[in-house]
């Protein structure tokens, strides 16, 4: 996003994007899925339905870490920040279920936002900079 616009597609960014890295997004992507599918069969589909965020959030931390992030290697960027960023999901995805039903949804989803904030905070600023 521009600072004095809107979402644009820009098809020839992804011709600038490596081969490898499209296939490992869309890899991490499809295993995540699988997992919330198999979450979502053992403990139910509340439980397996907040696993399905992580895809979207993988895509939108890789954008992210490339625009904001100009290191000598780029995939290295990539995965730490996608390791950041999931694992912020995760304490999020907890925090939504243990607090899904004791709580008002307003208040349980607000908690675990800023439990996801936190930690993927806190991990990005001990990890993310080097």
């Amino acid at each position: 996003m521009s600072a004095g616009g809107g979402i644009r597609f820009q098809p020839a960014k992804l011709r600038e994007t490596p081969l490898r890295g499209l296939v490992v997004r869309f890899a991490f992507g499809a295993f995540v899925s699988v997992v919330a599918g198999v979450v979502g069969e053992l403990w139910g589909p509340v439980a397996g339905g907040v696993f399905l965020a992580f895809p979207a959030i993988l895509a939108a931390t890789l954008t992210l870490l490339e625009e904001e992030e100009h290191r000598r290697d780029p995939a290295v960027q990539d995965a730490r920040g996608a390791v950041l960023g999931a694992t912020g999901m995760i304490a999020f995805a907890v925090c939504a279920w243990a607090l899904a039903l004791r709580l008002p949804a307003p208040l349980g989803l607000g908690l675990a936002t800023v439990a996801w904030a936190a930690i993927a905070g806190g991990l990005y600023q001990a990890f993310g900079t080097r």
